[in-house]
């Protein structure tokens, strides 16, 4: 089962499983309040792991906040480690909102390894690398048809970047037969 979470500005999914969940992203820094409000609407009681599609202030911002209150853990894909803090130093900057660094252990896996992990949490699909909009970004592909793909660019205007990277990542995307794609800022789109 998936759920939006849509409390700020961006879009975060909530993907429970038979024996554990998966919140995917977070939204800015000072948002706690408003993701407790949704968290309690969608009646939502336990999030076991944080999984963020790549750490740009607007996806991780109550991250150390989620994993404290929450008793959630970090789940990192490996080539993410070095990006962790990467937006520390604009929340440094940013004297209106309340930001807690990521201050966690996390739990670092592979791509390779995601789909037994999300097998042992009941969950049936992979994290896949899937850079273009940034050098961490990664997404869910569960096996029904759902890629939770964060910021990468929309699959519509990709093609205008004229960038490998992008181009790439949506063909490894789509080759895992998706019927619905969710943004971490646009719509759902419901076709390819």
């Amino acid at each position: 089962m998936i759920k939006l979470l849509k409390y700020g500005n961006t879009n975060c999914y909530y993907v429970e499983g038979k024996n554990g969940s998966i919140l995917v992203d977070t939204d800015w820094a000072g948002t706690l309040q408003a993701c407790y409000k949704k968290i309690k609407e969608l009646d939502i009681t336990k999030i076991d792991y944080l999984l963020i599609t790549h750490y740009h202030p607007d996806h991780m911002g109550i991250a150390q906040e989620i994993i404290d209150n929450m008793n959630a853990k970090l789940l990192v894909i490996d080539i993410q480690k070095d990006y962790l803090h990467c937006s520390d130093k604009i929340f440094e900057k940013d004297k209106k909102s309340k930001f807690t660094p990521i201050n966690t252990e996390p739990l670092i896996i592979s791509c390779e390894k995601s789909r037994k992990f999300l097998s042992d949490l009941g969950i049936d699909g992979e994290i896949i690398y899937t850079p273009g909009h940034s050098d961490d970004s990664i997404s869910l592909i569960l096996d029904d048809g759902i890629a939770i793909v964060g910021d990468l660019y929309d699959l519509n205007s990709a093609s205008a970047f004229n960038d490998d990277k992008i181009n790439n990542s949506w063909r490894s995307i789509l080759s895992h037969n998706i019927s619905k794609i969710c943004y971490g800022h646009h719509e759902q789109m419901l076709d390819k």
